[in-house]
């Protein structure tokens, strides 16, 4: 094996020590990709290829779901207890601080397909306090997506004001909902369960009952008022379990300001979030098959495999190669036995009579 294939296999398995990243942040921060935020932007076809939906802190889905809001205390208040310390009553009713319509909050559906997101569009969400607001679409593996996002408080002048951007699938959003009506409800001991385990590292956090996390574990962005970040899907986001029909993953763009159970992520801001959302599409010229990356490391760690028993190979047998500088007979020269050293003839036969008489007299006898 040549030095210089040895020396790109050593700088491979090196670049991993050189490679750092924020915690919350993707490998590179802020890629030049990233940055493509301007295009031909088209009208949003709702429901269609985007869809909006929000989750607030005076509705609880799970609540009305079990029934616990239809049922009589003895004061003649529904629900839930209305003198909960943790949830107080007047918390649960809508305030100019919750500008969400009624449709966003009450008639969700994750399970309904969408249009691909093949174009670019743009949108401006109002999110209240204490709430999440996200925007449903069906990413193209086709394209490449850059998504835009820019935070500021509606009304207000805060140069520290911050929020929390998440990008989830079907299935992630839905465990994230689980937590935030678990911690808007005194039904549920989930969210007591889910702030004891706050501190657990993020690769066993997804691990627990109570964990959520983000697409690919890598698209959080906490405490931000400004963030762009591109994806490229390896193929459709569906699977097929063992027993049942296909499952599609839809995406969903999140703008947290809640206080959930990450320790690095922003406080309520007590304000109405304005966030303007770009997602600028670039169909993608050439696309390598899955399979690839799982061939090249198969070659790679074949050809670790392999390395050491072609270096012992060539080390044994350097010794065994004969040079052409010996003797056909392989014979050391010795006392007894002269060199055989080549005719000289000319001028040179007459420097080697002068230089070694006595070999020559020996050669003529």
């Amino acid at each position: 094996m040549s030095r210089k294939v040895v020396i790109f296999m050593i700088l491979i398995f090196m670049v991993p020590m050189f490679a750092t990243g924020a915690p919350n942040h993707s490998l590179v921060n802020n890629a030049s990709a990233a940055d493509a935020c301007n295009g031909d932007i088209e009208p949003m076809l709702w429901n269609q290829t985007v869809a909006r939906s929000a989750l607030v802190p005076h509705y609880n889905y799970y609540d009305m779901y079990w029934g616990f809001g239809d049922y009589d205390d003895d004061d003649g208040k529904k629900g839930r207890e209305h003198d909960s310390p943790q949830f107080p009553a007047e918390s649960r009713e809508a305030t100019e601080l919750n500008p969400e319509e009624d449709w966003m909050y009450r008639n969700w559906d994750g399970g309904s397909r969408l249009q691909p997101l093949t174009s670019n569009h743009h949108a401006t969400m109002l999110v209240g306090n204490d709430s999440i607001g996200a925007l449903r679409v069906n990413l193209s593996a086709q394209h490449r997506t850059t998504i835009c996002i820019s935070l500021q408080s509606l009304n207000e002048t805060d140069s520290d004001y911050s929020a929390d951007v998440y990008l989830m699938t079907t299935s992630e959003y839905e465990r994230y909902t689980e937590l935030y009506y678990s911690y808007h409800s005194e039904n549920s001991f989930y969210w007591d369960i889910a702030e004891s385990l706050s501190d657990i590292s993020p690769e066993w956090r997804s691990m627990d009952f109570t964990g959520w996390r983000t697409y690919r574990d890598a698209h959080q962005y906490e405490s931000v008022n400004e963030v762009n970040f591109a994806l490229s899907l390896d193929g459709p986001e569906s699977y097929t379990p063992l027993f049942g029909s296909e499952e599609w993953q839809n995406f969903y763009i999140v703008i947290d300001t809640w206080d959930n159970n990450h320790d690095s992520d922003s406080l309520s801001p007590g304000v109405v979030t304005a966030a303007d959302v770009t997602i600028i599409t670039t169909e993608r010229s050439f696309i390598l098959p899955n399979f690839t990356v799982a061939l090249a490391f198969l070659v790679l760690m074949i050809g670790v495999a392999i390395f050491p028993f072609i270096l012992n190979a060539r080390y044994m047998s350097s010794g065994l190669e004969q040079t052409e500088d010996l003797p056909n007979n392989g014979l050391v020269p010795s006392l007894e036995r002269p060199p055989e050293l080549p005719r000289i003839t000319g001028d040179e036969n007459q420097l080697a009579e002068k230089s070694y008489p006595d070999l020559e007299s020996s050669r003529d006898t």
